[in-house]
């Protein structure tokens, strides 16, 4: 397919507007505008303002949000379970609500996620298509998505690829032979799932005898967990594919997709809800807004500035990322982030912060020696962790001098991360593979 004859963007006028003018024009009054509809119609942040003496019109603009509280995911929880089903910080009827989804709880209880008419089709299917259109997909693209979609919010993603003209094929995780049928039978060019479906997908191939490289698929999407811009893990992909590589990501209670990289650059993910949420870079220990520049390090948070049913105000969303805010060749105006790894998943090792996709990352690059998976043994639990901590690393076949390998390993994780690691090294295939997310932590321990 000729992408050419088709727009480079899929909203030139706010995609490549001035980032001042976006925040001074557009989102600097929806943000206020929000803010009184959420101190009136939301009990749940009438008490949180309240408690801090603060009213709305104390809030006069975007330089004044830090004066707001955070909102944290036990919160949400909370208010859920006092005001069932959507909580007490819905602020919207449930006789205008369409949808309502569920986080996959994979950190406690699920929450549920309701959306109005508004939310869903001029807020969510706007985003989406952005998104997608910022990943290369184009109108007569044949998507095949391995995500899981059931209750969780990603399925409103696949409305989003039908508005730009895609063909959508819906398989799931654990579908690899219905994968290759609609490469084959169907056309399907882009595979859309987790780094760790897409690394399963080369393996399974190369056991059947299939070259991944003959069904056609150009673009691989990969989403869900921190690895897509671990280079090594891009470079593999792309070879074993013969495809471009790009990441995205969303929050389910925020929007199922608000990041996407561009396939000029692949220098960090845009954001893509430019009129619909705005985004702070904090400082995740002390709450600080950090300020947005190329190479800052910090947590996520998220408010939402259009949005009916539960809207959000500072929701800590626990990603820590690296950013970007220099101009992208691709033209786009919009900050990019590189996900580094979650608040959820972070060890701390004599009072170093280590995120296991960091380890994944330095062992990958040395991928003629290495398969590039791992697992950290937990003998305890965390986050805290006594050194040295036990990693096991799969050596490739046909890798020489073992012990030379494995003291590189620890010199490189020590170098690089400032832990000492104990690198057990295993042969090629012994550690799971996942056709949905990876695990690349065991607990060892009895819960």
């Amino acid at each position: 397919m000729d992408s050419t004859r088709f727009p480079k963007y899929f909203n030139e006028g706010i995609e490549n507007m001035p980032w001042a003018e976006v925040r001074g024009r557009i989102q600097e009054p929806r943000f206020l505008k929000q803010l009184q509809y959420v101190a009136s119609c939301s009990l749940f942040y009438k008490r949180k303002f309240e408690a801090i003496g603060l009213v709305a019109d104390d809030i006069r603009g975007l330089d004044d949000l830090e004066k707001l509280p955070f909102t944290e995911k036990h919160e949400i929880r909370q208010s859920q379970e006092e005001a069932p089903p959507l909580g007490l910080h819905a602020a919207s009827s449930m006789d205008n609500v369409v949808r309502i989804y569920s986080s996959s709880g994979t950190t406690g209880r699920p929450t549920f996620i309701g959306v109005t008419r508004h939310d869903l089709e001029d807020v969510w299917l706007n985003i989406i298509p952005r998104t997608s259109y910022c990943a290369g997909m184009r109108p007569g693209d044949r998507l095949v998505f391995t995500s899981q979609v059931g209750p969780f919010v990603a399925g409103a993603t696949l409305q989003g690829y039908e508005r730009i003209g895609l063909t959508t094929i819906p398989l799931g995780p654990g579908q690899t032979e219905r994968v290759i049928l609609s490469c084959r039978l169907i056309g399907a060019n882009i595979i859309m799932g987790t780094p760790s479906y897409a690394e399963f997908f080369i393996g399974w191939c190369e056991q059947k005898g299939i070259d991944p490289r003959s069904l056609g698929i150009n673009k691989v999407v990969v989403a869900g967990e921190p690895g897509g811009s671990i280079p090594s893990v891009r470079e593999k992909i792309e070879r074993g594919y013969g495809c471009t590589c790009t990441e995205a990501m969303g929050i389910a209670d925020i929007a199922p997709s608000l990041w996407s990289e561009c396939p000029e650059a692949k220098e960090g993910m845009h954001l893509c809800a430019q009129e619909f949420v705005f985004v702070e870079l904090i400082d995740p220990d002390s709450g600080k807004n950090i300020e947005w520049r190329d190479g800052a390090k910090g947590e996520l948070v998220y408010t939402a500035i259009d949005r009916e049913c539960v809207p959000l105000v500072r929701f800590r969303s626990r990603d820590h990322v690296q950013v970007w805010s220099s101009p992208c060749v691709c033209g786009r105006t919009s900050p990019r982030v590189r996900v580094i790894g979650r608040t959820d998943d972070m060890l701390i090792v004599r009072g170093v912060n280590v995120f296991p996709s960091a380890i994944k990352a330095v062992v990958s690059e040395f991928a003629a020696r290495t398969t590039g998976y791992i697992e950290v043994q937990l003998k305890e639990p965390g986050p805290g962790v006594v050194p040295p901590v036990p990693v096991k690393v799969e050596y490739a076949a046909g890798a020489e001098n073992l012990p030379s390998l494995k003291a590189e390993l620890e010199e490189a994780l020590r170098a690089k991360l400032i832990f000492r690691a104990s690198v057990e090294l295993v042969p090629e295939g012994t550690l799971p593979r996942s056709e949905y997310k990876g695990k690349l932590v065991r607990k060892l321990y009895e819960r």
